[in-house]
């Protein structure tokens, strides 16, 4: 992995996010804005980050076996990060709601939003495309087993949880990789359509964040409440290090390692605002919007640093 590459790469991450801060102070973004952007990010311009990986990849069996195997992972991963934030935030003496945001909060990252975009600049349009399976994987984990647990054991709507799971990225992935396996060749227009339009998704993104930071400013100013440190060092450094650990041992490709490695170092996921608003019982958000706003801009000095290290360990 190009330290350089993944360096430069948050660096323009940082740069947009601060241009969406600034516009976000000078002007009044509506909610109605902000659904905006959100729609054209989750169902315009990431499926076509998955579409345009497809088309500019050899759909070989290799891939596809990449993508089960990335989905395995993510599953696997995501699992064990909610075990191993449950059993520390046991032992530092965490209790009832509280444990569990900062569970959530530490287990999960932003590996749509952020991390897809991402995965795109710094591995191509392959990585963009695993980066949305191992993100759909995260879906199927938080939309069953997250949920559940936010809710104390409550039933679940299987209804309610088929309809979360049933998104565009999804969508984009299962009919990507199937009309690829039937050898569907798309026209010219097609492709040249997809590659536009993943480009918008790096920045809109950033831009949506950014505007989400100022308005957390303006709501909570700089403040935070005194277990941050819980979330903030499992989400942005230990994770990320146990994960590199685990990788040792696995007989995973270098670039496949490299990809994991970036997409465990996500900051928390910006869902956890809205999951806590409506399924915990005190439906307090402002945690979960601190911690988004700290890990998000912590993880512009982490996530080179989990780079530069795993480098080092993997070459």
């Amino acid at each position: 992995m190009d330290i350089t590459v993944v360096f430069t790469s948050v660096t323009v991450m940082g740069a947009i996010i601060a241009i969406g801060m600034l516009f976000a102070a000078t002007v009044t973004v509506t909610p109605e804005l902000k659904k905006a952007l959100i729609l054209i990010i989750l169902n315009i311009a990431v499926p076509s980050i998955v579409l345009n990986g497809v088309f500019n990849t050899d759909v070989s069996g290799g891939l596809l076996r990449q993508a089960l195997l990335i989905f395995g992972i993510s599953i696997v991963f995501h699992f064990g990060a909610l075990l191993f934030a449950w059993v520390l935030a046991g032992l530092f003496g965490f209790r009832s709601v509280l444990a569990k945001k900062l569970i959530v909060l530490a287990a999960l990252g932003n590996t749509g939003f952020i991390g897809i975009p991402l995965a795109a600049t710094i591995f191509g349009p392959v990585g963009g495309l695993l980066a949305a399976v191992f993100d759909a994987a995260l879906d199927l984990v938080l939309f069953s087993v997250v949920i559940a647990f936010l809710q104390s054991g409550s039933a679940v709507s299987i209804r309610s949880m088929l309809k979360s799971l049933i998104n565009a990225p999804l969508i984009a992935v299962t009919i990507g990789l199937s009309s690829a396996a039937a050898g569907v060749e798309p026209p010219a227009f097609i492709r040249q359509l997809t590659e536009h339009l993943a480009g918008l998704a790096a920045p809109l993104a950033m831009l949506y964040i950014g505007m989400m930071l100022q308005g957390v400013i303006r709501q909570t100013g700089i403040t935070a409440y005194r277990q941050i440190w819980f979330p903030l060092t499992m989400r942005l450094l230990a994770i990320p290090m146990i994960t590199m650990a685990v990788l040792l041992l696995t007989p995973l490709d270098t670039e496949m390692k490299h990809l994991v490695i970036i997409l465990s170092a996500m900051p928390t996921f910006t869902l956890s605002a809205i999951l806590f608003a409506r399924y915990l019982p005190d439906r307090d958000e402002k945690t979960a919007i601190i911690t988004i706003a700290y890990s998000t801009l912590l993880s512009l000095m982490t996530i080179p640093l989990m780079a530069w290290i795993a480098s080092g360990i993997f070459g």
